[in-house]
Formats: structure tokens, C-alpha cells, sequence
């Protein structure tokens, strides 16, 4: 990121701190699956820090804009995606309440059902598995479940993706801050 450190954070900890002009030249050159701009600072995941988490054996859950998964998925880290799929409109209404984010209207929460509706439309064919978020701890369950398979059963790779010896793994350990 380049926005400054706040009190408490340490570099290469929390965030990766750099100038303007450092993270203008690693996005030109290529080095970030995703990047973008907030609150006037700019922000992004970087195919090194991804490297970084598969190098140490462990499983990089990302959250990532889905039209990015095209380029996730020429790279060689070889990908499980899962679709978290909004619920009906009432379960979504009744989820936010349960989060304490009351007085949405209807028309913010079917903003996010037809998002989720067009996500799937076009980026479906890069999905692995999608979850519909019914419930926000069975989702998490069943989210812990994929990649607990994954740890354990062997997994078809596609013969197009490059294969690159050090992304594979024959113990992967699992670790559950990544995920929240």
C-alpha cells in the first residue's frame, strides 16, 4: 500500500509499505493479481505475497474482484475457486440485521443479489464450487470443508496450466486466520 503506517503496524506484517512511485512501477510491470485506488492510497495483492504463503506450505485464501480470476487462473498457482452466492432477499435482509445493519433498503440488497446474479452469468465457467450464503456460519463450515478436502485429496489439474515444481506441496498445513 502506500499509505503511510499507522501506530503499531510493522512493515511486511500488515501491509507492504511503498511509495507512490514504487507501486505504480510494480503495477506496470506486472507484479499484482489485483490492485486499486482507496481513500486516495493505493492498494493491492501482489503475486509475490501469494508465492510468499504457498512457499511457507500454507493455503492463500484471496478475496479477489471476479474479473480478475482470468488472470489468477494464467498464473502458476493452480486455483480452487469458490463463488460465495448472495442468498434469497429475505435471508440477505435478515442477515444484515443479524450483522446490526439495519434500515437497508430493498433496492441496496437487490443491487447485491443481481450482482451476485451477473458474477455467476459471466465468471461462472471459472468457478470450482459456489456457495450460497444461507447462513453465515454454515457457509464458513462448508468454506473450512473445501479446503480441508482440498488438503487431502488429490486434485485434478488441467494439462494447460504451467507447472511449476515449487507450488507443489505434499503437506500443506492449514491456517485458519487466513480465512477470516
Amino acid at each position: 500500500t502506500t499509505r503511510p503506517m499507522k501506530s503499531g503496524e510493522i512493515n511486511g506484517v500488515h501491509y507492504h509499505f511503498v511509495t507512490k512511485n514504487n507501486f505504480q512501477e510494480d503495477a506496470k510491470a506486472g507484479k499484482f493479481i489485483e490492485y486499486g485506488e482507496f481513500e486516495k492510497f493505493l492498494y493491492g495483492t501482489s503475486l509475490a505475497s501469494i508465492q510468499a504463503v504457498i512457499d511457507r506450505a500454507k493455503i492463500c485464501l484471496l478475496t479477489l474482484k471476479a474479473e480478475n480470476l482470468n488472470a489468477l487462473r494464467r498464473t502458476t498457482f493452480m486455483p480452487y475457486v469458490v463463488f460465495i452466492a448472495p442468498p434469497s432477499l429475505q435471508q440477505l435482509r435478515r442477515q444484515k440485521e443479524i450483522l446490526g445493519q439495519h434500515g437497508i433498503k430493498d433496492e441496496q440488497l437487490k443491487l447485491i443479489l443481481n450482482e451476485g446474479k451477473t458474477t455467476e452469468k459471466h465468471f461462472g465457467h471459472l468457478f470450482d464450487r459456489i456457495i450460497v450464503n444461507v447462513d453465515l456460519d454454515r457457509s464458513l463450515e462448508e468454506l473450512k470443508e473445501i479446503v480441508r478436502r482440498l488438503e487431502m485429496e488429490p486434485q485434478w489439474v488441467p494439462t494447460f496450466w504451467p507447472i511449476n515444481p515449487t507450488n507443489i506441496i505434499s503437506s500443506t498445513k492449514y491456517d485458519e486466520k487466513l480465512i477470516y
